[in-house]
């Protein structure tokens, strides 16, 4: 699919309404910077007045303009993957897809062979990392600064293929009533999202927030009527639902004529395949002369997905979250055409959650995860909570397993075993894989038991927890006796790339590459070199040069595993993190894992 190939599909993937496609704009309205966003708004609304449609969205950073006393941080927030701030497009007209012809559409868009592979997701915060801006949301409730704050983090995995078929598999499964697939430049967002931020039609404002989740088992006989009776008898999650509806209630009435804001439906329960939500009903009517900016103005970004009050919250989530979260908390939706001058705006825009991001050129997929936390939150369940709501998207990846190496001494047993134990926590944690460390330590000194011989260990968890142990002898490298032969390749994957983070079984780009460079070239080992030109690390090891007799290693973020023996030399004063160039590697190197120690190594041409 060409990259110039723009359009935006706004999609009710539940098939209750028909959906609007729009191609080919005429022109484009785009915010990359935060100044640009009050102005961007109003040439929407002159566009609209012009007789042109407008569809595409804003990304949550995008409020933060909005509001005046937001404005140092909105200047200071960059977004996170260079997509724009706000992005529409203009056009002369859209086409209409009833339910049943949407499927079609989207099989005839597929590229040649419709094939994708998406990765393992992993959370972009450690359980440490949310922990802290958890409690310290909790301490400004206490403190009486907020009543709530919607906690997010993001996840991200690497993809590749065609998004549209990505789209596809994943539509009809979630049965999301305001779902939306859109295509600009390199940029792809996938949106299957159960929330309405609102509509405008013919004077009258409908808002329908979102909030409070249990997880949906839809094999079990009666579990909708014991969704609705948990959440008829939860005054948690009421309490919350209740305080979004009465910030919405307010933010309404700053466009709405006095004393036509009211809520027609309170505490309502809807029911998705993996979760159940709880969404009440806000109405008001438009006051005279109000137009499409001014309604995003007062009520952007929706208080669903900050908190409350709004701005301070706002403010708290800013302090706490480590990335912006870019279109995720966004909206995204369209503007029809006026048809006369005084024609009061027609408008619907979704909350963008469970929305992904594509970038192609970076081959990665970002979704966002969130809960709202309140005095009485549980940090376990709120963490459960964010990725139940991300399991329509988790589950779709293709299987893989979390892995560690070790190696087993027969008179010594396995050294650093804890330290392999608490990575695989670690990344258990971060990928929602199910992990037993006391049942997996058990399990493994069961297998080595009886072992006589230096051997091999590797572990496999899938992301149910169970375990698979291989165990082989420990043979010896090539070059094991002198220095082992080494050749230096291109980083085949991004340095941010989320499957350099964790120790998995989708590493054939590393293992590949290898077995290529041994079959061709007779080398041990390959290096790799980031696009900056600095060294990351091996296939199975890390690198280490001797610097003023100090051991250098490069630091994380080059692309580089948390490794074992990496961790315990640095934690022990016997080498510190730096950059490392190939011309550093001339006079000899050593390579390491937690498997065979520190090995000297040497260049091949």
């Amino acid at each position: 699919m060409a990259d110039n190939d723009i359009f935006v599909l706004l999609d009710d993937a539940s098939g209750q309404q028909a959906a609007r496609l729009y191609q080919h704009p005429v022109d484009q309205i785009i915010a990359d910077r935060h100044s640009e966003v009050l102005p961007a708004l109003n040439r929407l609304e002159t566009a609209r007045n012009d007789g042109l449609h407008a569809a595409g969205y804003l990304s949550y950073e995008a409020g933060l303009a909005l509001e005046p006393k937001l404005a140092e941080r909105a200047e200071a927030r960059a977004t996170s993957s260079n997509a724009p701030l706000l992005w529409f497009g203009l056009f002369k007209d859209y086409h209409t897809l009833q339910p049943e012809a949407v499927d079609g559409w989207l099989a005839e868009r597929r590229n040649s062979n419709g094939d994708t592979r998406t990765g393992a997701f992993a959370l972009n915060d450690s359980h440490d990392d949310y922990a802290s801006a958890f409690g310290q949301l909790q301490q400004a409730i206490s403190a009486g600064d907020i009543y709530q704050a919607n906690l997010t983090s993001r996840a991200h995995a690497h993809f590749a293929g065609d998004p549209v078929a990505l789209y596809r598999r994943l539509r009809g499964p979630s049965a999301a009533r305001y779902a939306a697939l859109i295509h600009r430049a390199d940029d792809w967002f996938l949106s299957l999202s159960p929330e309405l931020f609102f509509t405008c039609h013919q004077g009258r404002l409908t808002a329908r927030p979102m909030k409070g989740t249990l997880p949906a088992f839809p094999d079990q006989i009666g579990d909708a009527e014991k969704a609705r009776r948990h959440f008829a008898a939860d005054a948690k999650n009421r309490a919350e639902n209740l305080m979004i509806v009465d910030l919405l209630r307010n933010d309404l009435s700053r466009i709405a004529k006095p004393g036509s804001v009211h809520v027609p439906d309170l505490f309502a329960v809807e029911h998705y395949p993996t979760v159940h939500q709880m969404v009440s009903t806000v109405r008001a009517e438009l006051a005279e002369g109000a137009g499409i900016s001014d309604i995003l103005q007062a009520i952007y970004p929706c208080g669903s997905i900050t908190g409350a009050p709004k701005i301070r919250a706002m403010e708290l989530i800013d302090d706490v979250e480590p990335e912006p979260r870019g279109i995720y908390c966004g909206a995204i939706g369209r503007i029809d055409a006026a048809t006369s001058p005084q024609e009061t705006p027609s408008a619907a825009f979704n909350v963008a959650i469970r929305t992904l991001h594509f970038s192609h050129s970076q081959q990665k997929v970002t979704l966002g995860l969130g809960s709202g936390i309140v005095a009485d939150s549980d940090r376990a369940e709120e963490r459960q909570e964010c990725l139940d709501k991300g399991a329509f998207a988790m589950t779709a990846a293709r299987t893989v397993d979390l892995i560690e190496t070790m190696a087993l001494d027969p008179a010594a047993g396995i050294p650093r075993l804890e330290a392999h134990l608490a990575r695989m926590k670690a990344s258990a944690e971060q990928m929602a894989y199910s992990f037993d460390r006391h049942a997996t330590r058990n399990a493994i000194q069961a297998a080595c038991f009886h072992i006589d011989q230096p051997s091999r260990v590797r572990l496999m968890v899938s992301r149910l927890g169970n375990i698979a142990i291989d165990i082989a002898p420990l043979g010896p490298l090539q070059g094991d006796d002198a220095a082992l032969p080494v050749m230096i390749q291109p980083l085949p994957v991004q340095a941010d790339d989320p499957r350099l983070r964790h120790k998995t079984s989708d590493r054939a780009f590393y293992d590949d590459t290898r077995q290529n460079a041994a079959a061709e070239n007779g080398v041990a080992e390959v290096i790799f070199t980031d696009s900056q030109g600095f060294i990351t690390e091996g296939s199975f090891t890390h690198v280490f040069v001797e610097r003023d007799g100090m051991l250098i290693t490069p630091p994380l973020d080059r692309g580089v595993l948390p490794g074992i023996l990496r961790a315990e030399m640095l934690a022990q004063g016997r080498a510190l993190e730096s950059d490392i160039s190939a011309s550093d590697l001339n006079n000899g190197f050593f390579l390491g894992n937690s498997v065979r120690g520190l090995l000297a190594a040497k260049l091949v041409a």
